[in-house]
């Protein structure tokens, strides 16, 4: 089978290597239109050929390119992005056109109340809201990531639920915390029968799909996949000998996004504190403490001579 995947770049490739051959894998530059100021696309063609070995039943071309371009991403220190893919002239859809998570651009018809979420984060302490918005970020980067890498969005939602359950979790690890924490903070829990089937679940979350991508490099299993297109809590099947059940990352995404706006929510309405939060934790970043070599003044601009960087 001939495989021909269209990525872009971040970094362009200079024109002088032209065709760039390692192993089986074939990089070629194509054809863009440069106009005026604007940087064309670094986009390129990467080609090989998928060959079934005696004794293999099978193929997985597609992820046989992700792991390649992941490679390739690290030895060239850019950003990677597969555009296409197509195997024997045949369009393959990437994982974000299948229609198990259009879901995620669909208009919102209806939404949440923002002025009551927005005065509950307020009259948090500003170390706990601190924690808070680090989690909103990790929970930007995962759902930004499903459908194109799960097994990265399921680590990273893990974290997001960490970010708050770390700290204010109850148990003797941060496993038993995280389960905690979703406990108690997530209002609706009938998608699972018992509180029983709720630990079952999460631990396979923790340690199969968190510290198995941690620890072992491990990839989820493709039930995951399964369960999201079946609009299913989790599927029933069988990983390394062992019959076990996988939860979808559609469910796992709304536990983890109900559960953090749960805490959030938990707030008591009666406190004293009214904080801008996104201002005063935004002056956080950018800091650099440095000692200075002389006496600076006020409102002076200060360069890496006047500071000792050694």
């Amino acid at each position: 089978m001939e495989i021909k995947i269209l990525f872009k770049t971040s970094k362009r490739i200079h024109p002088k290597f032209q065709k760039i051959s390692l192993g089986k894998y074939i990089i070629e530059p194509l054809p863009v239109h440069e106009s005026g100021n604007i940087t064309p696309a670094n986009r390129y063609l990467l080609r090989f050929e998928d060959e079934i070995r005696t004794g293999e039943s099978g193929s997985q071309p597609q992820a046989e390119a992700q792991l390649f371009l992941s490679y390739l991403s690290l030895i060239l220190g850019s950003r990677l992005e597969i555009d296409s893919m197509m195997i024997n002239s045949v369009n393959i859809p990437n994982r974000n056109q299948y229609t198990a998570y259009k879901e995620y651009e669909r208009t919102l018809e209806n939404l949440p109340e923002l002025d009551l979420l927005l005065n509950k984060l307020r009259i948090k302490g500003t170390d706990v809201a601190r924690q808070f918005l680090r989690a909103c970020e990790v929970y930007r980067a995962a759902v930004t990531l499903i459908g194109q890498n799960n097994t990265f969005s399921f680590f990273l939602f893990t974290i997001a639920v960490e970010c708050l359950s770390n700290k204010l979790g109850e148990g003797a690890g941060s496993c038993e915390k995280f389960i905690d924490f979703i406990l108690k903070y997530l209002p609706d829990k009938t998608s699972l029968q018992s509180e029983e089937d709720w630990k079952e679940l999460l631990k396979e979350v923790y340690y199969r799909h968190r510290s198995g991508f941690t620890h072992g490099g491990k990839e989820i299993p493709e039930a995951v996949d399964l369960a999201d297109s079946l609009d299913r809590v989790y599927v029933r099947n069988v990983v390394d000998g062992k019959e076990v059940r996988t939860p979808g990352l559609k469910w796992f995404e709304s536990v983890v996004k109900n559960s953090i706006i749960g805490f959030l929510m938990s707030s008591e309405s009666d406190s004293d504190k009214n904080i801008d939060h996104f201002k005063e934790i935004s002056l956080e970043y950018g800091k650099v403490m440095l000692k200075s070599k002389r006496d600076l003044k006020a409102h002076t601009i200060v360069t890496a001579k006047d500071v000792n960087l050694d």
